[in-house]
């Protein structure tokens, strides 16, 4: 007859649960601003160096650079942010942003513009342009 096996078994541990942070209007205003720099400063970061071909090379033949229009940002699906989608919703609304700018090739002077148009209910009372 085989002798018997036995096995051992580790006890599973959960997985942690996810934490809720409180944000306060001002951080909520904090991290919008420098969101909308960041996004501002990465497009124009994207824009000098797109000036180049990817191995650096050289300037690539140039086409004729115009603005986008507000209808042509508009295609693109920007997402509308409220202000009480928390940070991760904030987080998403900066990189569909991002992303939107980038498609429709927006200038910086009209990224802003833009962007406020984005805001609805509480995130539009908040804005405190200096």
């Amino acid at each position: 007859m085989a002798p018997k096996r036995t096995t051992r078994s580790t006890p599973v541990t959960p997985a942690p649960t996810a934490t809720t942070t409180t944000v306060t209007e001002a951080q909520l205003q904090a991290l919008i601003g420098r969101g909308v720099a960041a996004a501002m400063a990465k497009a124009e970061a994207n824009r000098v160096r797109n000036g180049y071909d990817g191995n650096g090379s050289g300037p690539r033949p140039s086409q004729a650079v115009r603005e986008c229009s507000y209808s042509e940002f508009m295609k693109c699906k920007p997402l509308d942010f409220k202000g009480t989608e928390g940070v991760v919703g904030l987080t998403r609304w900066f990189e569909k942003m991002e992303s939107v700018f980038s498609i429709s090739n927006c200038t910086a002077s009209c990224q802003v513009k833009f962007a406020t148009c984005t805001l609805q209910d509480d995130a539009l009372c908040r804005i405190d342009i200096p």
